[in-house]
């Protein structure tokens, strides 16, 4: 029969964790294990909070950047398509003004 321990009667102070090759984020999750639920829950909320926070502005970012983007495409595509289709008619005007000229001759 297989028991399991019980981690929440386990009091890591009490522990000598120095010879445990425990990485930077180990000890942040022992540490943070070791915290009262309300306090658990406090961290938890701040820094979701905190990163719901940046990501927010990097989005409002992103949005702002792609309204602008497409307000200069149209205001390009205006600045494109208006002046150049009447520089053609007249062009196309002046050409069709030629033809008929020297048509009359």
């Amino acid at each position: 029969m297989t028991s399991f321990a019980n981690w929440s009667d386990l009091d890591l102070s009490n522990l000598d964790l120095s010879k445990l090759d425990l990485s930077f984020i180990d000890r942040i999750v022992l540490w943070y294990g070791t915290l009262p639920s309300a306090v658990q829950t406090l961290i938890t909320v701040a820094v979701g909070a905190a990163i719901a926070y940046v990501v927010f502005k990097i989005v409002i970012k992103l949005i702002k950047g792609i309204i602008a983007s497409v307000i200069a495409a149209v205001l390009a595509f205006l600045l494109t398509t208006v002046p150049g289709n009447l520089l053609l008619s007249q062009a196309f005007d002046h050409v069709e003004q030629q033809i008929s000229t020297s048509l009359n001759k």
